[in-house]
């Protein structure tokens, strides 16, 4: 389609010539220095892709900015974990029957023996929480405390998320049936304990759970001590595949019953940089 100026100029050429007068060189030049519109509209792509490419910095320009925003105001909330060797310190028992738990754990040959080498480092993933964050959270807050999770599990994570050993001790009011642990407790256990143990080899130190496979092998009786195993077997980019178990813990010469059996896959997701830690 032509612009208004070239087709008033080719009329005014047109009327010329009707009359039997050739059109001046000036008329000529005049209507060839028309632009048509095709002509007129290649210039405005340029302006779209530069305000387009200002749109762009501008949405990641603020896009930063609230990502900045959103994560102090989670630090703010509570958000910010504690470190390892600060977690080891901050539980206090309340009661003497709490304290004899505690004392068997820190007393227990295995605990000794992890204690005791250096590719291990121990903590209580559940205190990196602040109390407000720990409130609303399902393992460090709704499953701890008197006939749960009576002290905040023990654990031990070997260098570059190859493994994970972790203990605690289980009340008899997370049962399915009077007295057994309940197996869904069992499973969640394992669930978190094992990416746990695999964080430490996947990108930014955390991953979610694509896929989980239980298998029970033995009734868990209630009030009593639990030590969590897990094995990291693979690890591919984003991707670890662990396995564990849930086995009692033993007294000294005796071995433990492997009560509960697990594998799963967990995955670093591709937003986890902008993912806040919080155990």
């Amino acid at each position: 389609m032509f612009s208004q100026p070239v087709i008033r100029g080719g009329r005014r050429i047109g009327q010329i010539a009707r009359g039997g007068q050739q059109p001046s060189l000036a008329t000529l030049k005049g209507a060839g220095q028309r632009r048509c519109y095709a002509e007129v509209a290649q210039a405005a792509p340029k302006g779209r892709v530069g305000r387009g490419l200002g749109l762009i910095l501008y949405g990641v320009a603020f896009g930063g900015i609230g990502a900045a925003a959103t994560w102090y105001s989670m630090v703010q909330k509570g958000f910010a974990s504690f470190t390892d060797a600060e977690t080891a310190k901050l539980f206090v028992p309340d009661t003497d029957e709490v304290q004899r738990i505690e004392d068997t754990i820190n007393n227990h040959p295995l605990v000794k023996e992890l204690r005791s080498r250096p590719e291990f480092k121990e903590s209580r993933p559940h205190l990196k929480m602040s109390q407000g964050v720990r409130s609303q959270s399902l393992t460090a807050g709704v499953l701890q405390g008197d006939g749960k999770m009576v002290v905040p599990p023990v654990a031990f994570i070997e260098d570059g998320g190859k493994s994970i050993v972790s203990i605690t001790y289980i009340g008899d009011q997370l049962c399915g049936h009077p007295g057994l642990v309940h197996g869904g407790f069992l499973a969640t256990m394992l669930d978190e304990g094992m990416a746990r143990g695999c964080f430490g080899a996947l990108p930014h130190n955390i991953a979610v759970t694509a896929s989980l496979e239980i298998n029970y092998r033995k009734p868990t009786q209630a009030n009593s001590f639990l030590v969590l195993r897990g094995t990291t077997v693979k690890v591919d980019g984003r991707k670890a595949w662990a396995e564990g178990r849930i086995e009692t813990l033993p007294e000294a010469g005796e071995e433990p019953t492997v009560l509960v059996e697990a594998k799963g896959l967990f995955i670093s997701p591709k937003y986890a940089a902008l993912m806040p830690r919080i155990t």
